[in-house]
C-alpha cells in the first residue's frame, strides 16, 4: 500500500533583491507517495532549483508548510532539517558537487560516514552500489579523473548510498551527452524497479518523460 512520503502545502519562498521582493516559489501545493516518480519540467530561472532546494531543507520557507514523514519543515531548525537530510533524504546537484580531493569512493560513502559508519563498513557499501553503476574500476579516481558522466554516477551514488526514503535531482542530465544522459535515465529506472523511495527529478530534458507519467511545470515559480 502507498503511503504519502511529503507534501507541500502553500509552499512559498521569497527573497529580497534591491528592496524588491522577488517569488521564488509560489504557493506550490502537491504530494507524493513511496515509488512514485515526480518529473517537474521547466526553463532555467522557473524556479525549479529553490523548490528542490526547500524539499530538502537546505532553503528557509517564508511561509506555508513542507510535511515530510511525521515532520513539519516550518517547525524546525536548519540544524535538524540538516540531520533529517543526512539520514532520509539524497540529493543530486545539478553540477554534480563532489569533493575535489576525495576519490570516487570516498565521495560516495561520505554520508555513510556522517552517519556514524565505521570506514570498512562504508567502503563495503560503496565498494557495492559503485559496482552497480558500472564504476568498479574507477573506484579510486578522483573527479578530475572521472568523464561528466562516472561524475554524475557517483553523484546518485552518493544520494542514493543510505537507502533514503526521499530523493531529489537537479537537472542530473543538463550537463551531460545525449548518450550519457539516457545511460543515467536507464540507471535510476532500474534503481526504482528494487526501491520504495520517492524521486522528484527537475528537468529540463523532455526524455524523462519516460519514467513517470506524474508530469509538472514550473513556471514564474507556480507548479502546474
Amino acid at each position: 500500500m502507498n503511503k504519502k512520503v511529503i507534501e507541500a502545502i502553500n509552499l512559498t519562498k521569497n527573497f529580497s533583491e534591491n528592496s524588491n521582493i522577488i517569488e521564488a516559489v509560489k504557493s506550490v501545493n502537491f504530494s507524493i507517495c513511496n515509488s512514485e516518480i515526480m518529473i517537474i519540467f521547466g526553463r532555467s530561472g522557473s524556479g525549479k532549483s529553490t523548490l528542490l532546494h526547500l524539499l530538502a531543507g537546505l532553503e528557509t520557507i517564508s511561509s506555508g508548510n513542507i510535511r515530510f514523514e511525521n515532520y513539519n519543515f516550518k517547525d524546525l531548525t536548519l540544524d535538524d532539517l540538516a540531520t533529517i537530510r543526512r539520514s532520509k533524504i539524497g540529493f543530486v546537484y545539478q553540477f554534480h558537487h563532489l569533493v575535489p580531493e576525495f576519490n570516487a569512493i570516498d565521495n560516495a560513502s561520505f554520508p555513510l560516514t556522517l552517519n556514524g559508519y565505521s570506514k570498512e563498513e562504508a567502503y563495503e557499501k560503496a565498494t557495492k552500489i559503485l559496482s552497480k553503476f558500472g564504476l568498479e574500476n574507477r573506484t579510486n579516481h578522483k573527479p578530475n579523473q572521472l568523464s561528466g558522466g562516472e561524475r554524475q554516477r557517483v553523484a546518485i551514488a552518493r544520494a542514493l548510498i543510505h537507502d533514503p526514503s526521499f530523493v531529489l535531482l537537479d537537472e542530473p542530465t543538463g550537463d551531460l551527452d545525449r548518450e550519457t544522459a539516457e545511460e543515467v535515465i536507464d540507471m535510476l529506472k532500474e534503481y526504482m524497479q528494487n526501491s520504495e523511495a520517492s524521486l522528484i527529478i527537475a528537468t529540463h530534458d523532455r526524455n524523462f518523460e519516460r519514467l513517470s507519467s506524474l508530469q509538472k511545470t514550473m513556471d514564474f515559480g507556480s507548479l502546474i
